[in-house]
């Protein structure tokens, strides 16, 4: 450990009484013991005394975390991520070369074409000072990019668009622990937003507006430019009077992506997109800072794909309970891995209702 406050808090939570697990999508999904918060602190507590000999054992642990937050948010003890110690853990795989097969089959990909899914063309439109940057789990989603191009059209917003190629945020690389890889990554997301000479950037995966926000800053890289999540400036779109939309008249389900509830903290802005266009607003039973993992962010996805299936299909009924007639959320991942729902980005949803005047 670091430090003497650091092995104090691995050791609380490893003798903690673990009622955090009731809010970890991959425990109540699974109803695994071993990938419990308190389990993992303390596994990680006993690998750092060296009482632990089965390597691969405990590193395949530590991929079996959705790394998605919300043990951190119904901790007991203030300050404390139980995420900053399997990140570690991860990073201790990757060093001696023991990823899970799906990791490092994400990370040959990525070393090959300089993001996670292969993608070669850069998409790049559009001038101004206020970028968009288009995520990798963006680039294809042809739906959400055309409904994001309308509303940029009709609000006469100057917005300069760039994404897919090699610019990618480097989240794959983080969370398969090469700290060195991401690192390079940053730098390059850094120097292609100061070479456009951006001031503020428009972010349609909450997983990159986590790295550029913050864990950049881990790794010495900083980026001098505001970030606002697509949510946000939609509806400050909304509240400027730049677009007008038709009301609906009909439910809406909306799914909080873990990351944009849990580390970036935007819950209202979706929800009064949606109060807007005159939906009728359901609440699964896990909402807002209580919200369950779809299952497919890099935390999970790219270390165990059955332990993935089973969060995402947790994650389906729960939002089917609701019985609403649209199902949406604000992350491109979460749309694509809940399609058993017929998931839509709430920046398709604006875009169908406005009104051309």
């Amino acid at each position: 450990m670091a430090d003497k406050k650091e092995l104090e808090q691995i050791t609380n939570c490893a003798m903690c009484a673990n009622m955090c697990k009731y809010s970890c999508p991959t425990y109540l999904a699974t109803g695994k013991e071993t990938i419990t918060p308190q389990k993992i602190a303390r596994l990680i507590l006993y690998e750092e005394k060296a009482f632990i000999d089965d390597k691969q054992g405990f590193f395949d642990v530590m991929f079996q975390s959705a790394m998605c937050g919300a043990c951190k948010v119904h901790c007991v003890y203030d300050n404390y991520d139980l995420r900053k110690f399997i990140q570690r853990g991860r990073s201790k795989a990757f060093k001696e070369g023991m990823l899970p097969d799906e990791t490092r089959k994400r990370i040959e990909t990525f070393m090959r074409f300089g993001n996670p899914y292969g993608e070669r063309q850069l998409l790049q439109k559009g001038t101004g000072d206020l970028g968009y940057f288009v995520s990798c789990s963006a680039y294809n989603d042809q739906q959400l990019l055309k409904a994001m191009d309308r509303i940029i059209s009709v609000s006469k917003e100057q917005v300069h668009e760039f994404g897919g190629a090699d610019i990618c945020c480097g989240a794959p690389l983080y969370y398969a622990g090469d700290t060195e890889g991401f690192k390079r990554a940053a730098g390059k997301m850094k120097g292609e937003i100061d070479k456009r000479k951006l001031r503020r950037v428009i972010a349609d995966c909450p997983n990159c507006m986590k790295m550029m926000t913050e864990v950049y800053h881990e790794v010495g890289v900083d980026l001098d430019v505001e970030f606002v999540h697509t949510t946000e400036f939609l509806n400050a779109l909304l509240k400027e009077g730049k677009i007008k939309v038709d009301r609906a008249n009909t439910t809406a389900t909306f799914h909080d992506p873990c990351i944009l509830a849990n580390d970036i903290g935007v819950t209202t802005d979706p929800r009064e997109v949606l109060r807007v266009l005159g939906f009728e607003i359901r609440e699964p039973v896990y909402s807002r800072e209580d919200t369950h993992c779809c299952g497919g962010l890099c935390g999970a996805r790219i270390g165990d794909c059955r332990l993935t299936d089973k969060v995402s299909s947790m994650r389906i009924g729960e939002l089917k309970e609701t019985a609403a007639d649209v199902y949406v959320s604000a992350c491109p991942t979460c749309k694509a891995v809940l399609s058993d729902v017929d998931m839509k980005d709430i920046t398709e949803l604006v875009a169908e209702q406005i009104i051309n005047e």
